[in-house]
């Protein structure tokens, strides 16, 4: 009997360091395992002290704990998010693009650059957003968030810059998978600046299933 506790033991704690991901630069609100399911992984609210981003391009890292997950950032221009609706549109009603294509990540740790001044949503330098990950290994839709106030001009820590993109190279490399995937890329792409919130209602879990086509010509 003890062994077999001991089994179910070591079952759990291994699902758990396969199950998901952190938000690792820039910093995230907080990691709480259990709720990264939820809004912002479980940290409804802004932290006290925003972290500095470049208002241009900037990078994001994560830490991945499938062999295979689709991910896609998207920010709010509101000085206290509260919901997932808050990163459809600014408060004047303007559709907020996505920050990043989605794009398929392997396990390990990955970086991608967002543009946040090319958005086109009034962004200047001193701007606060608040950025989140949506990250989907198979097992549904996680979160993560980070608070920032965007400076023009702002350079990075040199071990944080980003020079193997895997957002690029993911739509690189599944490009030319089959015409199919890349009408899904396109269709993505095409409705991402005005749809987030009807994506929400449904769930990015049909994105992933038309990436994970994709995606296997990225493995």
């Amino acid at each position: 009997m003890f062994a077999f506790k001991t089994f179910l033991a070591a079952s759990a704690l291994a699902s758990t360091a396969i199950a998901h991901f952190t938000l690792d630069y820039p910093t995230s609100r907080g990691f709480d395992d259990d709720n990264e399911p939820q809004y912002c992984g479980g940290f409804p609210d802004v932290a006290s002290s925003r972290q500095s981003f470049p208002l241009g391009k900037g990078p994001i890292w994560i830490d991945s704990h499938h062999n295979l997950a689709t991910v896609v950032a998207f920010i709010s221009t509101s000085s206290s998010p509260t919901s997932f609706s808050d990163f459809n549109t600014t408060s004047n009603g303007t559709s907020i693009p996505l920050a990043s294509s989605i794009f398929q990540v392997k396990e390990g740790e990955a970086c991608f650059n967002v543009d946040l001044s090319s958005l086109g949503v009034g962004l200047t330098n001193g701007s606060q957003v608040t950025l989140q990950v949506q990250y989907d290994g198979g097992d549904g839709n996680l979160y993560q968030c980070t608070d920032l106030v965007l400076i023009e001009g702002y350079s990075v820590p040199s071990n944080e810059t980003c020079t193997n993109d895997v957002s690029v190279n993911s739509a690189s490399t599944s490009s030319g998978s089959s015409s199919s995937s890349g009408a899904t890329s396109a269709s993505a792409s095409s409705s991402s600046s005005g749809a987030f919130a009807q994506k929400e209602v449904v769930g990015w879990g049909i994105v992933s299933v038309a990436m994970g086509i994709a995606g296997l010509a990225f493995l």
